[in-house]
């Protein structure tokens, strides 16, 4: 079955706090991919997870983004 992906995150530059998201959703047991694209010299970094789990990952990124800020 095919699983269908929603950006959720989207960070410029850097993957670090891409990177720190992924890993604290991961361990909350939500499947996520980063991908990442680049023109020119400038580099994006895409959060994705399966459509099934955005309302959770989203309301756990919430939490994770209020928590480190």
């Amino acid at each position: 079955m095919w699983t269908r992906w929603v950006t959720i995150h989207t960070s410029y530059g850097l993957p670090r706090a891409a990177q720190q998201c992924r890993d604290y959703l991961a361990n909350r047991g939500i499947r996520v991919r980063l991908y990442g694209t680049k023109k020119g010299n400038l580099h994006t970094y895409h959060l994705q997870v399966p459509s099934t789990q955005k309302e959770r990952a989203l309301a756990l990124l919430g939490t994770y983004k209020k928590r480190i800020l």
